[in-house]
């Protein structure tokens, strides 16, 4: 590791390369880096979980998404909505997420084909 230094020689940053800003190379069982990592993994591991945590929101809107698509065309089929009646915004995004699904079906049911087509 490449380490950079405060004025009272403690390590304040890493580096896995060499630069003018990280000049010294310190090694893996090197004291002062072992009590460095000490201080700064725990905000590394609380980072780390905090960005877990913000992966998991996005795949639970993401799911959350097309279950309110599915009440939409629900709503629509069994006439208690009728789709102009949602706002133009909610209508192109509907349309082309439906639009984006199908062509994502269209290039699996294509590549399937034509991995068939590959088999002795």
């Amino acid at each position: 590791m490449y380490v950079k230094r405060a004025s009272d020689n403690e390590i304040v940053a890493l580096s896995t390369e060499q630069s003018v800003e990280y000049p010294e190379y310190v090694s893996n069982n090197d004291p002062n880096l072992l009590l460095f990592m000490q201080k700064n993994i725990p905000a590394y591991e609380l980072a780390k979980k905090e960005l877990s945590h913000s992966k998991k929101l996005q795949h639970s809107d993401a799911e959350l998404a097309r279950v309110l698509e599915d009440l939409v065309e629900l709503l629509t089929a069994n006439g208690t909505i009728t789709f102009t009646e949602l706002p133009m915004a909610a209508q192109e995004k509907l349309l082309n997420r439906k639009t984006l699904r199908h062509n994502m079906r269209s290039l699996q049911l294509f590549n399937e084909e034509e991995d068939d087509s590959l088999m002795p």
